[in-house]
């Protein structure tokens, strides 16, 4: 009897102990798989809403993951104003983080800005970033401009805002107005879509020539009085 009861105990100890060893691995497949699984529908619902919200007005050509980020391959954008503005957008690449999938920072940006009239304004710059919620465009450094009015040059630290069709360039401009070389150079500058005024401050005209030297030369105006 006593050699049965020891070997009773024994199994009844096995048995225990393999109940455990089930239940530690479970333990262990679920403290490692949980986040897993967890972090899997995380990203597939970022991913959801994240393509859903920009299907309207973006496009773009793969997207991939690369730890906390969201990669994006040739991405565009485009939106009309509340006037008929229409704004598009091109880069090389795009990236957001998943924690703010509203900030997206753009390599390789081109901001188009075509008015109901048919003038356009055209920008570029080697870095950008976008607020998706807000559609504010900032550029950190130089922003190249060129218009179809024959406008061109640069400007500092732009900051294009689609809603308010405005532009702003707090880091200075230098732009050239015509096809006569008339340049300002300025500390600071804003431009206003609605009324289409471009404003300077602290700023120095470039002029090529003098209004109304050309005439004066061939003797066609402005000839100075004789004694």
């Amino acid at each position: 009897m006593s050699i049965a009861a020891r070997t009773d105990t024994a199994e009844q100890r096995s048995a225990i102990y393999a109940r455990l060893m089930q239940r530690n691995r479970l333990v262990d497949l679920l403290r490692f798989g949980l986040p897993v699984i967890g972090g899997i529908i995380f990203v597939a619902l970022i991913l959801q809403i994240y393509v859903g919200s920009l299907a309207r007005d973006y496009g773009f050509a793969n997207i991939s993951i690369d730890r906390d980020n969201l990669l994006v391959e040739s991405p565009t954008y485009t939106s009309t104003g509340s006037d008929g503005t229409i704004y598009e957008m091109a880069a090389q690449s795009a990236r957001a983080a998943f924690d703010d999938a509203d900030l997206i920072y753009l390599k390789g940006a081109a901001i188009g800005v075509k008015q109901p009239d048919g003038n356009t304004i055209d920008t570029a710059a080697d870095m950008a970033q976008m607020r998706v919620s807000s559609q504010v465009f900032d550029v950190d450094g130089i922003m190249h401009v060129k218009t179809s009015t024959g406008v061109f040059g640069t400007l500092g630290d732009a900051t294009i805002d689609v809603s308010n069709q405005t532009i702003d360039a707090p880091a200075g401009a230098d732009l050239t107005f015509d096809e006569e070389g008339s340049r300002v150079i300025a500390d600071t500058m804003t431009y206003r879509g609605e009324t289409q005024i471009w404003r300077f401050t602290k700023a120095t005209l470039v002029l090529e020539e003098t209004p109304g030297e050309l005439a004066y030369t061939a003797g066609k105006s402005g000839k100075p009085a004789t004694p």
